[in-house]
């Protein structure tokens, strides 16, 4: 009678720290080789890699708000509303920001500073204003506005020092001055609007109403037309960066060791796998 015999089964429940030890000294050859390659291409890559210098400017929006108060205002809207014209109106509450933050700005800048081939360079995309706007509001520009202190910080990210600086201070101040002129061509249209009312008004009540507003909107023009600081107040000027933001090659080597070291490992397990376990038997 023929009795079956038990077999005997071994379970395996992994590496364990020796076994591991054992089996990278057993492929300590392949191991090094693949750390020395990860980091020296980590090296190469942070030597390559263009340096990136950052540049701020802190502003805030000081522009006064309109130039004719509630009291005016009721007096003659009457008129405005019939002539479709909202004379002496408050701005836009956010009007600086949105402005500052608009792509008409962006692209005015991009024409005005000639930036289309610096922004495109080595890049895929065709050489247009568009693509040199979308570059330069997604990669090099950015906007940041605290609400409680109503300071808007505009920085500027680019590989030259320099120029970094320059753009963040001109970006600002092309802004200034396109609400400047905004604001002037709103003050000289009701100034002239208003004008044309009092030729054709004979109510002593109104024409002084209108001359009031008259009043009122020639001084804005006149501050308009000198303020230095117009709708920006600038708290701290851009200056050039004398330190890079990028890239931070320590950090890249280390990354690049730390990734040769995994990938060694994963390697030297998968061959040992490979080979059934060869390399694990033999200590």
């Amino acid at each position: 009678m023929n009795e079956s015999q038990p077999v005997a089964v071994v379970a395996d429940d992994g590496y364990s720290i020796a076994e591991i030890t054992h089996l990278l000294r057993n492929q300590k050859g392949l191991v090094i080789a693949i750390i020395a390659a990860t980091a020296l291409v980590a090296v190469v890559i942070a030597l390559v890699s263009k340096p990136v210098f950052r540049a701020q400017v802190v502003a805030m929006d000081v522009r006064e708000r309109g130039g004719m108060n509630a009291a005016v205002g009721g007096q003659l809207g009457g008129l405005a509303a019939l002539a479709g014209v909202n004379i002496g109106a408050a701005g836009v509450p956010r009007e600086a920001s949105a402005v500052l933050k608009s792509r008409t700005l962006a692209s005015r800048f991009v024409e005005r500073e000639a930036l289309l081939p610096q922004l495109l360079e080595g890049q895929s995309e065709k050489a247009t204003l568009w693509f040199a706007v979308e570059r330069l509001r997604n990669d090099v520009l950015s906007i940041v506005e605290e609400p409680r202190s109503g300071l808007i910080t505009v920085t500027v990210d680019w590989r030259d020092p320099d120029e970094a600086a320059r753009w963040a201070n001109a970006f600002v101040a092309l802004a200034d001055d396109m609400l400047r002129r905004r604001a002037i061509e709103d003050h000289e249209r009701n100034i002239k609007y208003v004008n044309e009312q009092i030729s054709q008004t004979a109510a002593l009540p109104v024409r002084s109403a209108l001359f009031k507003i008259i009043e009122d909107e020639t001084k804005n023009l006149m501050l308009a037309r000198s303020r230095q600081d117009y709708a920006f107040f600038v708290v701290d000027a851009a200056v050039v960066p004398e330190s890079r933001i990028a890239p931070r090659r320590a950090l890249i080597v280390s990354l690049g060791v730390a990734l040769g070291v995994l990938l060694a490992v994963l390697t030297a397990f998968a061959r040992d796998a490979i080979s059934g376990g060869r390399f694990r038997r033999r200590w």
